[in-house]
């Protein structure tokens, strides 16, 4: 009899035991199988092999869903090892921060234990996780350890950065990196990271604009920072060896590897927009296109597993306390400025979750009162206004299914300037990208033509057409 949990069991296990429900509510949100409720873009109609994306999301399901916390999981173990290491001579074994660090480091072990063994299990059953369901063993046994592991990190936190530092520096070591663990876990709690995904379709323009945006925030924090360093001529802000930062806040240095990290995150941001925009336009070199997005998505996974741990050391080093202030003392405003910065980029994100929940709200309340005072001959008009004028907004609420993949795929490709068109239709409503000549466009029943990606992502959201809103159905896709 086969042991794989089914979704059906999967959800029957989380109803009857809410530890595993709270577990799953926190684990399950950043696992690349969550990511791809759209299939990857086709990239060859001829050519149906997997890409780079689907091997992860096989290998993520393997790993019970942990492929992308799985490096945060056993830097956290080898952190919390070299503390014990560096302060079994030096501070007590009944200390607060030892006994913490040794809970934090057993469940943490059990977890990286529980997802090997369930990975030499799932992989001798690889064919039924892959092909046949989409969860795997090993979710519920791996998240109950990680929310033990989690109530240990809510009192680790208090204690690292709740308590003053004492005169004596014989735990320090220890404070260090369960400091760093710690806070570490706070951060992935919020900002999970990023999943594999294919290149994005979007104009010009547009991604101009977003990457402008995106590479903004690292600009100014490069500004800043510099400007800051270069009046600090102080040796006491500059590390010299690995105590530096157990009893000191060597802040120049600490700046430094900031500016190196924000420049490469800019690098990459470039990158991926330069990708976006020539993936779906050199379609001749799409193949080596797709294994640079693959490299990229490497690099940024590394580059943001960097950065996650720079701001988790730079938490330690200017929220808690410690032991030789002297560089806060000489170099104020440069302190000043990267706890500034530390506030900025950890905290800021994190507004985006209250801020959407006020949005909503303000919109439904604002929505209610407009519907109740204002006459029906302006309500009725106004909504009308609002759905023609945003007929394929992204998350758009329709009560109409998705199509089946059947119904997708028996959808005709036809090439774009070679048949005739009633419309005269110059871009895909979806992406708002024009046509290009002898280009392969899905046809519906009603007669308008879309990007074979874009609309096949949009018909697994809704049945309807994206421009019309008739209805897709398998008896209209035979007629």
């Amino acid at each position: 009899m086969s042991t794989t949990q089914t979704g059906d069991e999967r959800a029957n296990l989380t109803r009857t035991n809410p530890f595993i429900s709270i577990a799953n509510t926190y684990m399950h949100s950043d696992s690349i199988n969550e990511a791809r409720a759209a299939p990857a873009p086709i990239i060859n109609n001829s050519d149906e092999s997997p890409t780079w994306v689907d091997s992860l999301s096989r290998l993520d399901r393997l790993l019970s869903g942990s492929l992308l916390r799985l490096s945060y999981l056993v830097i956290d173990v080898i952190l919390l090892s070299l503390g014990l290491y560096y302060g079994k001579n030096t501070c007590s074994p009944s200390s607060s921060v030892i006994v913490i660090s040794i809970c934090i480091l057993v469940f943490a072990s059990l977890e990286l234990a529980t997802i090997c063994l369930f990975f030499i299990r799932n992989w001798r059953k690889r064919e039924i996780l892959v092909v046949g369901d989409t969860s795997s063993s090993g979710y519920s046994q791996r998240n109950m350890l990680h929310l033990l592991r989690f109530l240990c990190i809510c009192v680790g936190t208090a204690f690292v950065f709740g308590s003053k530092t004492s005169s004596t520096t014989n735990c320090d070591a220890v404070r260090f990196y369960l400091g760093i663990v710690c806070f570490n876990t706070w951060v992935l709690w919020f900002i999970a990271p990023s999943k594999a995904t294919l290149p994005t379709r979007r104009s010009l323009v547009s991604e101009c604009l977003i990457r402008f945006l995106s590479i903004l925030m690292p600009c100014l924090y490069i500004g800043f920072v510099l400007s800051a360093i270069l009046k600090v001529h102080s040796s006491e802000c500059i590390y010299s060896n690995v105590e530096d930062l157990y009893y000191r806040a060597p802040l120049k240095s600490f700046g430094y590897v900031g500016l190196l990290l924000n420049i490469c995150i800019i690098c990459d941001r470039i990158f991926d927009g330069v990708i976006n925009q020539i993936f779906y336009r050199a379609r001749n070199l799409r193949s080596i296109f797709l294994y640079l997005a693959a490299i990229r998505y490497l690099i940024s996974y590394l580059i943001t597993l960097c950065v996650v741990y720079y701001f988790s050391i730079g938490a330690v080093l200017l929220f808690s306390s410690r032991t030789d202030n002297s560089c806060r003392q000489v170099a104020p405003q440069l302190h000043k400025t990267l706890f500034t910065w530390q506030i900025i980029c950890v905290f800021l994100p994190l507004i985006v979750w209250p801020l959407t929940c006020l949005l909503c709200c303000l919109g439904v309340t604002i929505g209610t009162c407009l519907a109740a005072c204002l006459p029906e001959s302006i309500t009725v008009p106004l909504l009308a206004i609002i759905r023609e004028r945003f007929p394929t907004a992204p998350g758009i609420n329709t009560a109409e299914p998705p199509a089946s993949p059947n119904v997708i795929n028996a959808l005709p490709d036809v090439t774009f300037g070679e048949i005739s068109d009633q419309f005269d239709q110059k871009e895909c409503v979806i992406c708002r990208m024009e046509y290009e000549a002898n280009e392969k466009v899905k046809r519906l029943p009603c007669g308008h033509l879309f990007h074979v990606e874009c609309i096949t992502k949009w018909l697994e959201t809704t049945r309807v057409c994206a421009t019309c809103r008739q209805r897709i159905t398998s008896t209209s896709t035979n007629l």
